[in-house]
């Protein structure tokens, strides 16, 4: 695959182009990331607004049932855990701002930078194989 930017080629889908950092796809992970927020967001509202209305309607009523304070409780707790995820996305959409604008230093040649030189690899034994005389064991016994 080809990156549409900048036409680098052996690119994988979904995924950021490794030569000028665009995102290859459909939809960018920060636009995703958006539409979590304001899902969690609404989520956590509608719950909340839902186990309140319960808990209003029926609290200390004589009608209510114990199914209903149930599903109170429970409206209750996915309000809150969708408030929870909702701030976490907060979170990461501030720490992928953050992390963007950082400029990208790319690694030019340089003549002053002197190579590393050949390694030295005459203190070690040579070794024939991993596998040498392991092919026996793997044989069928009759």
């Amino acid at each position: 695959m080809f990156c549409p930017n900048c036409g680098s080629s052996e690119q994988s889908a979904k995924t950021y182009c490794r030569k000028c950092g665009k995102w290859i796809g459909s939809a960018p992970p920060e636009e995703r990331l958006m539409v979590m927020i304001v899902f969690n967001g609404l989520s956590a509202l509608f719950g909340l607004i839902s186990a309140i209305a319960l808990f209003s309607t029926y609290l200390g009523g004589t009608t209510a049932k114990w199914s209903v304070y149930l599903a109170a409780t429970f409206c209750t707790i996915i309000s809150v855990y969708q408030t929870l995820s909702f701030f976490f996305a907060l979170n990461l959409r501030r720490r992928m701002r953050e992390g963007q604008s950082f400029d990208v230093i790319e690694f030019r040649e340089s003549p002053d930078r002197a190579e590393l030189p050949p390694p030295d690899n005459s203190q070690f034994v040579p070794v024939g194989s991993v596998t040498e005389n392991t092919t026996e064991l793997l044989e069928r016994k009759h």
